[in-house]
């Protein structure tokens, strides 16, 4: 679904949301961009592994939009 046709704010809260719920707070300083049929995502994580669970918290929720995942690990 574009991004134009939902609140950008309401989405941006479900997906910041649901990579929480996803990772059990494993990234910190997590913030979430959208733009242009894109979804960025950063912050910071232990492991690859939580790296992995935060994209696909939003893999969940966007469908047809590039995510770029942009957590840092370490």
């Amino acid at each position: 679904m574009p991004f134009a046709q939902i609140g950008l704010h309401d989405l941006t809260h479900s997906l910041i949301s649901r990579i929480q719920a996803r990772t059990h707070g494993q990234v910190r300083e997590l913030s979430v961009e959208l733009a242009d049929q894109q979804v960025v995502i950063r912050g910071r994580a232990r492991t690859y592994y939580a790296k992995q669970l935060a994209q696909h918290g939003v893999m969940d929720l966007i469908d047809g939009q590039t995510i770029v995942n942009r957590i840092e690990v370490g």
